[in-house]
Formats: structure tokens, sequence, C-alpha cells
């Protein structure tokens, strides 16, 4: 109970600070910070339960979540007397709500009736379309940067002590067979969602140190972070995030505004230096050396959750076009489809989002989401396009990045549309549909980081930059 009462008391001191200083813009960051912090949430599952009351009353002892439902209300009062400026205009909210819609109407043919993840999206939804009314200058994208940058230090740290001095070792499942290795989770309810923070924080300090140059952000807060963070995603063990670390960092040096030459030559060392950590930790063997080489494994990368992929794809074959309904993959598993697990099998919990959206909401769901892919595409090729400066450039770039790390380890993990990372981006790119980005003054850098866009020419150091299509 004492640890409870510590995660409510951080809830009510954030939410407090935040109408102490009656700055409603801070809630954002403190979505930030909030949203790793899901221990009280798993702890109280035996409590409270997966789904109603005790369902929701478990989600919102979230810090982040009960941040975004303050954010959807605060959003409502200031627009009372214009609610049409809670609909935004932007390319994804059309496919977004299409989305919602059919998730929602999914739970007509479910047998497992309204679960908690349907419950929640609608707040989710809600809170990509009024979270960009506090997001509107330069200010505001830099105070959700150093609250990506804290969260990730700070979690590093936490996950380094799990594994090295054995502390805060709250889920004695992460325990190896060894009796002494644990797959570091920090506050994280499981290590691969850790280590698909710390993937896109990472990308996120990348571009920062690449594109703004030697500040305070990043000579205090940015490269630190890129060190700790560096061993901490090592001790989460988790194979997806590796390689969504990797693809994120090189998606953002790829099409980061700075020279290519640059890029190319960043490219080559990062490389360099992933070639020589891999040879250190091969000669060093262990845990994390056989789940590395385990990496090459292609399909039996998947391990025992093959057969969760079997089980989908016979619940599709039986009910193509609108699948067995919202939430219901695993019910529907374990009753009809269980001939489909082998005598050993203990997770019954689908791990590849795919294959969720196809079991449950077929044809029709897999459509959606992909209009909803097409058009988060435009909106963030939209974005970059009306950014003047490298700041807003790079924003809108590690979204893109960080959206597909998500879709990317999602595959192999779940946890696509029930990710709340996924909605906090989402909303960082409309809001820079709406112009955020061009709001603020761009700092001034050396000449040799002034491009105008990725592949094109620098510009000269007394010229603004135009906006460019990438």
């Amino acid at each position: 109970m004492i640890e409870f009462g510590v995660i409510v008391f951080v809830q009510l001191a954030l939410l407090v600070g935040v109408v102490i200083l009656r700055e409603p813009k801070l809630l954002i960051p403190c979505v930030v910070l909030g949203l790793p912090f899901e221990y009280a949430s798993t702890q109280a599952l035996d409590t409270l339960g997966e789904s109603g009351t005790g369902g929701i009353i478990r989600t919102l002892l979230n810090p982040g979540k009960a941040a975004m439902i303050a954010t959807i209300v605060v959003a409502v009062v200031r627009a009372r007397h214009n609610p049409r400026a809670l609909f935004p205009d932007s390319a994804i909210v059309l496919p977004l709500t299409a989305l919602l819609l059919v998730v929602v109407i999914g739970v007509a043919w479910s047998d497992s009736g309204l679960t908690n993840a349907v419950m929640i999206m609608p707040m989710y939804v809600a809170f990509v379309f009024v979270a960009p009314s506090l997001i509107e200058d330069r200010q505001d994208l830099e105070r959700i940067v150093v609250a990506f940058l804290v969260a990730a230090s700070v979690l590093s740290v936490v996950a380094i002590a799990q594994r090295v001095i054995g502390v805060f070792q709250w889920r004695a499942i992460l325990i190896q067979s060894d009796d002494y290795s644990y797959r570091s989770n920090a506050f994280f309810a499981d290590p691969n969602n850790l280590a698909r923070f710390l993937a896109i924080s990472m990308a996120l300090a990348a571009g920062m140190i690449l594109v703004t140059g030697p500040r305070r952000l990043t000579v205090h807060l940015a490269a630190p972070m890129l060190a700790v963070s560096t061993l901490a995603i090592v001790v989460t063990a988790s194979r997806s995030g590796w390689l969504g670390m990797l693809l994120a960092s090189f998606l953002v040096v790829v099409m980061a505004p700075i020279r290519p030459y640059t890029k190319l030559r960043l490219t080559s060392v990062a490389f360099g230096g992933l070639g020589f950590v891999l040879i250190l930790l091969f000669m060093q063997g262990g845990t994390n050396a056989e789940r590395v080489k385990s990496l090459g494994a292609g399909v039996e990368l998947v391990g025992q959750r093959e057969f969760l992929i079997k089980g989908g794809w016979e619940m599709w074959k039986d009910n193509p076009l609108f699948g067995v309904g919202s939430g219901n993959y695993q019910h529907t598993l374990v009753t009809s489809y269980l001939w489909t697990l082998p005598w050993w099998a203990q997770t019954t919990l689908s791990h590849t989002s795919l294959i969720s959206v196809l079991a449950e909401l077929g044809i029709v769901g897999v459509s959606i989401i992909g209009l909803f892919v097409a058009r988060v595409v435009v909106a963030c090729k939209s974005a970059y396009r009306l950014s003047t400066g490298r700041y807003s450039r790079l924003m809108a770039v590690w979204c893109a990045a960080a959206m597909i790390e998500i879709l990317f380890q999602s595959q192999s993990e779940g946890r696509l549309l029930e990710e709340p990372f996924l909605y906090l981006i989402l909303a960082i790119v409309v809001s820079l549909e709406l112009g955020a980005g061009t709001r603020g003054v761009d700092p001034v850098v050396e000449p040799e980081a002034a491009v105008a866009a990725p592949g094109e020419d620098a510009l000269p150091p007394n010229r603004a930059a135009s906006p460019a299509v990438p």
C-alpha cells in the first residue's frame, strides 16, 4: 500500500503543480512524465480487475493517463464558447475517428464485451483532438522534449539499478532461469515497453544533438541521457527494442535536416561502433549475447509465440470480413481455437498487432488501419513542409520515426492501438500541422548545420529557411 500511496501522491503533486502555476500547457509534459509509471496499475490488477469500473479505476492509477483526462477537461472548458476549436484541421482526424468507430462497433459481436482496452481508446482519441490546443509554439515543443529526456534518464537509472544492484525487482516473472539475471523494466509493466520508450527517446536525443548543436539542453541533458539509456536498453534484454532503437535512430539521422555527407559519416561511425559493441558482447557471453544471436533466427525470433499467430490466422479465416470482435482475441483463442495451442503454451495474449487487428476486426479493420497509416504519412509530410525552422522539422521527422518504431515493435510485442505514446505523438503531429513549429524563434547555429531540407544544398547563414518538400 505504501507504493500505491507514493504513486497517488506523485499524480496529485503533478496536477496540483499545474493548478498552482496556472499553466495548463504543463499538462502535456505531465503526460510524458506520468505514462511510464505503470507500477500501481499493474499491481492492482488482481484487486481491481481487467475491465469494468475496477478496470477504469486501475487505469487512472497511472499519472500520465490521469493527466490526459485533465487535458481533455481543461481543453473543453477553454473551448466552451468555440466548440469548433476541439476539432483540428488535420489529415488524421477523419481516419482516426473511423478507426475508433470500427473498434467500438466491433464490441457488438465480441464475446468478451466491453474490455478495458476498448473503453480507454475514446480517451486517447479525444486527447489527440484537444492536446494541440495546448501545443502552440516552440516553447511548448521544448517542454515536451525535456520531459522525454528527463523521463528516459530516470527510467534508465532505475533499470540499471535493477540489474546491477538488484533493487526494485517488482515483477518476479522477469527473473531469468539462472535466478540472478533480471530483465529490467523500471516502472513499466513490461521490459519491452521500457525498451520501446527508450528507443524513441534516444532517437529524439540524437536528433537534437545533430540539429541544434551544443547548448544547455543537449550538453546537460540529451548527451548524458543517450549514454545512460544505451546501457539501460541493453539490460531490458528486449530484442525488438534493440532493433527498434536502431531503426528509429537511423530514420532520424537519414531524414534530419543536416548535410548529406554528415549523415554518411554519422551512419558509418554508428555501424562501426555497433559492430565493436557486439564483438565485446559476444566475447563476454551470457544471456544478452544469446538473445542477440537469436536475432538471426528469422521467424523463430517470435519463439513460443508463433502459435499465437497461427491461432489469429485461423480466426480470420473463419471470420474474414468483420473478425471475432474488438478485444476478443484471447477469449476466442482459449475457447474456440484451443486446438491451435501446444501443450506447453503459457501465453494466450496476442503479441502481433497486425494479427490482432486481422483476427478481431477482419478485412474492414485492416483497411481502416491502412487508410489511417496513409493519412498519418500525409500529416507528417505536411508538418515538415509547413515548418520553417530546423527544430520543428526535426520534430516532424522524429514523430514519423517514433511511430514507425512503435508499429515495428508491436509486431512482436503487441500494444499498438493500446499504446498511449502513439496518441501523444499523433497529437504532436497535429500541432505541427496547425503551425506550432512556425511560432517561436529558432536558435542561431553554425552555418555548417543550416540546411533547407534533407538532400538539398545548405542555406547561407544570413537567410531564413523556406518551406521545402521533404
